[in-house]
């Protein structure tokens, strides 16, 4: 496989996994009393910190696992349960990691983590960098945090052009995708082809 294919493969992966329709309700909820200009550097802020968690992890993860003498394939089963659950979570509407928040500071860190930068993302960086190596997966990641930043900083043109409807629809359909990428890396994990 090019790595112009393993770049799309791990974007589309990230982006999923990210999910920014999910973000977009909680986002949109709690600034709705600000200007645009305060929306804009809270969408900023979000993806500086989801931003910066996928940059330990991508430099680090891997010497973390080491340090903790956790194989790669255990992380796998483990890192696709929690992406089950999540995707689990999307599908049927359940809250087992999200939460929203009435400050705009903390709004912006939970929005960047775990929203966007959570378990999933955590877990799907360590396990491309192993498979893909960390240049394909910097920039499968980094085009995924600008895409969730363009969401970010549209979402309240993209709700109000879409509906609230089509966004849990989107929403709905990147969960089930989670569970599908979920299985995956437990079948990976225990080595099933």
């Amino acid at each position: 496989m090019s790595w112009e294919l393993d770049i799309a493969k791990a974007f589309i992966m990230f982006f999923i996994i990210m999910d920014p329709f999910a973000s977009m309700p909680v986002f949109v909820s709690v600034t709705r009393n600000f200007k645009e200009l305060e929306r804009q550097r809270s969408a900023d802020e979000a993806i500086m910190v989801a931003g910066g968690l996928v940059l330990v992890f991508l430099f680090s993860g891997s010497f973390i696992l080491n340090l903790l003498r956790i194989s790669l394939q255990s992380f796998q089963i483990a890192g696709g349960v929690i992406i089950f659950v999540m995707g689990m979570e999307l599908v049927f509407g359940l809250t087992f990691f999200r939460q929203t928040t009435q400050n705009l500071r903390a709004a912006a860190v939970l929005i960047g983590t775990p929203l966007i930068t959570g378990p999933g993302v955590i877990t799907n960086t360590i396990i491309l960098v192993n498979q893909l190596g960390i240049g394909v997966t910097l920039i499968a990641a980094m085009f995924a945090l600008f895409a969730n930043w363009l969401i970010l900083r549209e979402s309240g043109r993209i709700q109000k052009a879409l509906g609230q409807n089509v966004i849990e629809v989107l929403s709905r359909i990147m969960g089930i995708m989670l569970v599908a990428i979920a299985i995956e890396y437990v079948r990976e994990g225990f080595g099933i082809a």
